[in-house]
């Protein structure tokens, strides 16, 4: 234990000091944020300093622990009836948007003739959490590590610039903060960039958001199966044989049960109220962290080296994201 604690100690504590500067900074400059500018702080001293091997730990940590914690502390912060509401409520948009963002992505890759498996990769991406969800579905479409690599920077960079321009575009489009949530949950790549920009919007906006990228996510799994079958009978067709093994304990977010859990509980009356308020701030601190981790994590001469096509793929798949679930917002909600 204390050899993993000092393992970690390193990466969470950077992390940890860019966002204290970040957290006392946004207060002066709120229409920009915290989480925004502890993602720039990191994504510059990533490009300048360069990432020592012995922050890559914590960083790591808190890309998946700390980022559960926060989900699982703004759980404490909202009522289980608005919860199932807010999911129930949005799963049309979900279905409907996961469903444009394979279709649109794989009608664009071909187009540009790109890999297959690259575009699926993408599509996947786009379409339920970013990187987890290539992470998950690469071993199952058989996709190299140069492929996932790719589609993971790819998806990584439109996360980035999702955090600074979906709360710009949300208001100056004037939207409410259910409308705005809605539309960061469904239409976001990542769990973490979904959280940053509702956040930034309005803390109503947050709430609402965080529960729809949970249902999101929750997709994957249905997604994976799919995928699986999809994959098994190609190759059977090709002669390839053998099926395709998708092992859906593995890959169930189980931290969406501890999210619910912590929601029931704020029902029962059972948190007293400056409890409730010192999640939703433990919360958002834990965001700010994650941001910091997140910029770190952007190798600009990396994904300059992937080249263009990727990143054509990624840009229309988010684009025509981001216009198609407003639209199945506006006529829905």
């Amino acid at each position: 234990m204390r050899a993993r604690a000092g393992a970690l100690l390193p990466g969470v504590a950077a992390v940890a000091i860019i966002a204290a500067a970040a957290w006392m900074l946004g207060r002066l400059i709120p229409l920009i944020g915290a989480p925004v500018l502890a993602l720039a702080a990191g994504v510059a001293i990533r490009n300048t300093a360069g990432l020592p091997a012995v922050h890559v730990p914590g960083l790591e940590y808190t890309l998946k622990r700390l980022l559960r914690l926060a989900i699982v502390l703004f759980g404490a912060t909202l009522a289980l009836g608005e919860v199932v509401r807010v999911g129930a409520g949005s799963l049309a948009v979900i279905v409907a948007t996961i469903v444009l963002a394979l279709g649109l992505t794989a009608l664009v890759g071909r187009w540009l003739r790109a890999p297959s498996r690259l575009v699926s990769l993408i599509g996947v991406g786009t379409a339920i959490c970013g990187a987890t969800a290539i992470v998950t579905v690469g071993p199952i479409l058989e996709a190299e590590d140069q492929e996932i690599a790719f589609a993971v920077a790819t998806i990584f960079l439109f996360n980035m610039l999702a955090v600074v321009v979906y709360p710009l575009l949300g208001h100056a489009l004037g939207l409410t903060d259910r409308i705005f949530g809605v539309w960061a949950g469904a239409a976001i790549h990542d769990t973490s960039s979904v959280l940053a920009a509702s956040y930034v919007y309005s803390d109503a906006a947050g709430q609402v958001a965080t529960v729809v990228k949970l249902t999101r996510t929750l997709m994957l799994v249905p997604l994976a199966l799919a995928v699986g079958i999809v994959h098994s009978y190609v190759r059977s067709r090709a002669g390839g044989g053998g099926r395709v093994r998708v092992d859906l304990l593995r890959i169930f977010p189980w931290f969406i049960l501890w999210f619910v859990a912590a929601a029931g509980i704020n029902t029962l009356g059972l948190l007293p109220e400056p409890l409730v308020r010192a999640s939703g701030l433990a919360g958002k601190f834990l965001i700010v962290m994650v941001m910091a981790a997140v910029g770190f994590g952007a190798d600009l001469r990396g994904m300059r080296r992937i080249g263009l096509r990727p990143f054509y793929i990624g840009l229309a798949a988010s684009v025509l994201i981001a216009v198609a679930s407003m639209v199945l917002i506006r006529l829905l909600f």
